[in-house]
């Protein structure tokens, strides 16, 4: 009896012992696998709600989004590891805020960038207006292109009826000291110069059957009305308070001329009479005989 109780009892203090190996060694892997948990990463966080929509900047300056440092096994493969990586991308869903943001919950502002707006320069507006062919070059002119802009001053004569005289125009139109006589009753003043060209689009003519008469009989509906001279559409960059001066003169009364490169402004003077003529004066008016250098002034 004795013998087998000593047996038993070796045993016993066998099995603990390897139990006690086998807990170790559970305890020691279990210590590991937690400390290679706790590796920290920085990755770009929900710091709070964030709106689906609202751009990455405000949400960053609204302390929506912010930087945080999560366990590495946590941290998704398409996290956010530096905000830089989404600027100028808006929120493309809901956030509830404490999620680790990845790059498919932002997505382009499409709208802002192809907004033409930003093509046009900081202080200045886009404004069009419609010439024919013959106020615009019959189509040389094109976007890019830095162009002189002519109004025609209309000029009328006040009073003139029952015989009395006509008064003497005044203002541009006003017969100049040398005594000369305006040559048209529309003379062209210099109204902008070098004025950037920023579009250029056609105006197609409508469908003949649009201008008919209801009781008139159908024609040939692929047959088109185009406007007379063929306009097409300019638009023109200027500062605020030339384009209210553009839009305040009949498009009518508008004539381009497209500069060389390397243009520079010069004043124009206002041509109210011609005394002698270039031509009767024998003065040429051959281009490739200019100076070097003096084009466009």
């Amino acid at each position: 009896m004795g013998s087998r109780r000593t047996m038993t009892l070796v045993g016993a203090v066998v099995v603990a012992a390897l139990a006690g190996l086998v807990l170790l060694k559970y305890v020691g892997g279990a210590e590991q696998r937690a400390e290679q948990g706790e590796v920290l990463v920085d990755v770009a966080v929900a710091a709070g709600p964030v709106p689906a929509g609202i751009q990455v900047q405000a949400a960053i300056d609204a302390g929506r989004i912010a930087m945080a440092q999560r366990p590495q096994q946590d941290v998704p493969q398409n996290a956010v590891r530096r905000l830089a990586d989404i600027q100028g991308q808006q929120s493309a869903l809901e956030l509830g805020g404490g999620e680790i943001l990845t790059t498919a919950m932002f997505e382009t502002d499409s709208v802002a960038e192809s907004s033409n707006t930003n093509d046009i320069t900081p202080g200045f507006v886009a404004v069009s207006v419609q010439l024919d062919e013959a106020a615009s070059l019959g189509g040389l002119i094109e976007v890019g292109d830095k162009v002189n802009v002519f109004a025609m001053v209309d000029c009328t004569s006040s009073g003139g009826d029952g015989g009395v005289a006509a008064a003497a125009p005044t203002g541009p139109c006003a017969i100049n000291a040398s005594g000369g006589v305006p040559l048209t009753n529309r003379p062209a003043r210099a109204l902008f110069q070098s004025v950037k060209v920023i579009a250029v689009g056609d105006q197609f003519g409508q469908p003949v059957a649009d201008a008919q008469a209801a009781d008139a009989a159908p024609e040939d509906p692929t047959a088109t009305t185009v406007p007379p001279g063929n306009q097409r559409l300019f638009t023109f960059e200027l500062k605020p308070d030339e384009a209210a001066l553009l839009l305040s003169i009949p498009a009518g009364n508008l004539y381009l001329t497209l500069n060389p490169t390397g243009y520079e402004p010069a004043p124009i003077p206002f041509v109210s009479d011609i005394p002698a003529l270039p031509g009767e004066s024998g003065v040429s008016s051959d281009s490739d005989l200019a100076p070097s250098g003096t084009g466009g002034q």
